[in-house]
């Protein structure tokens, strides 16, 4: 290691591209055996993925962690309550997964309506008479209901606009003005929202207050035939209901990126069900959203460690916290 260099975890091995990248800015440390916190002990800064819980029983393992720098926008597998009382600062990269995000939703949006699946399926089994058997939709005058328009939802808005959709929205906490400058309708509730939709994607949040928001009686408004999207967290989706709904034809098909586990494990009814496309949370994971995403946790990390509050803090009541104390860079 690098003298007087911080010392940076990552909670998985990263791509050795990002590192030479990275490299000159920290000493870099990540788990090579099967303990998923080793080395842990040693870190200034972590930079941290989805799937490994930062709650009190992690950061005990971390006596000189000053900063958490989560790797996306989510970050509800960071414990804010437990890192706070400890003067751990933790920041997100927003802008980070934004247009691989929003472009993977499209790819889901048009392969589910598309009947891409299916339509495979029924070459594969060589059955004929195609065309007909073909149910795929036109999107050009399809309505596209939107639950969330930050950023992700937005930049999916511009994009389904520009190939002639219809956009409405449900978000209680974006202005009017985002709304009228994407030509979005803006729905006073969710159900109005999806209420006539031929497409709902979602782009929430996934909080207390928002698990399981798709749920029984939200799709029982939605209209019969509809296709569902979800890009966002596998938890705002409840998959018994999805699932009962798929089977009844009121939900035509779905197109997930995010599901609740993840990874989804073999017979899993959702992984084998023909009107469900199912990817392993992945959206992001463009060469250049890892490198955008990684560069930007990089960036909020060193930012703390030399001083300078992060620009996407998460908890600034904490400020300075442990960071008081400067690592040198």
């Amino acid at each position: 290691m690098m003298a007087n260099s911080p010392v940076i975890w990552f909670d998985r091995s990263p791509d050795p591209a990002l590192l030479e990248f990275l490299s000159g800015q920290a000493d870099f440390v990540w788990p090579i055996s099967d303990d998923p916190l080793e080395s842990l002990d040693a870190a200034d800064g972590v930079i941290a993925g989805a799937s490994l819980t930062y709650d009190q029983s992690v950061f005990a393992k971390a006596p000189k962690l000053k900063v958490v720098a989560r790797a996306g926008i989510g970050f509800d597998n960071v414990v804010l309550a437990d890192a706070t009382s400890l003067g751990i600062t933790v920041c997100n990269t927003p802008d980070g997964p934004t247009v691989s995000t929003a472009e993977h939703a499209l790819a889901l949006m048009l392969s589910v309506s598309k009947d891409l699946k299916q339509s495979e399926g029924r070459l594969q089994r060589q059955e004929g008479n195609y065309g007909p058997s073909h149910t795929a939709i036109e999107l050009d005058g399809a309505l596209l209901a939107l639950i969330g328009l930050g950023r992700i939802g937005s930049r999916v808005a511009k994009i389904a606009s520009a190939m002639g959709m219809r956009v409405t929205a449900y978000d209680p906490f974006e202005a009017d003005d985002r709304f009228e400058d994407l030509g979005v309708e803006r729905a006073v509730n969710l159900r109005e929202a999806v209420s006539s939709a031929h497409i709902v994607s979602i782009h929430a949040p996934l909080t207390p207050e928002t698990r399981h928001l798709v749920d029984a009686d939200l799709l029982s408004h939605m209209q019969d035939g509809v296709f569902i999207v979800n890009t966002a967290r596998g938890g705002l989706i409840d998959d018994e209901a999805l699932l009962a709904a798929l089977n009844s034809g009121k939900v035509a098909a779905a197109g997930l990126d995010v599901t609740e586990p993840e990874p989804l494990p073999s017979g899993h009814p959702l992984l084998d069900h023909q009107h469900v496309v199912v990817t392993p949370h992945v959206a992001s994971a463009t060469k250049e959203g890892r490198k955008r995403i990684f560069g930007m946790a990089l960036e909020q990390v060193l930012c703390a460690l030399e001083g300078t509050e992060p620009s996407h803090i998460l908890n600034p009541e904490v400020w300075p916290g442990r960071n008081s104390e400067r690592v040198d860079t």
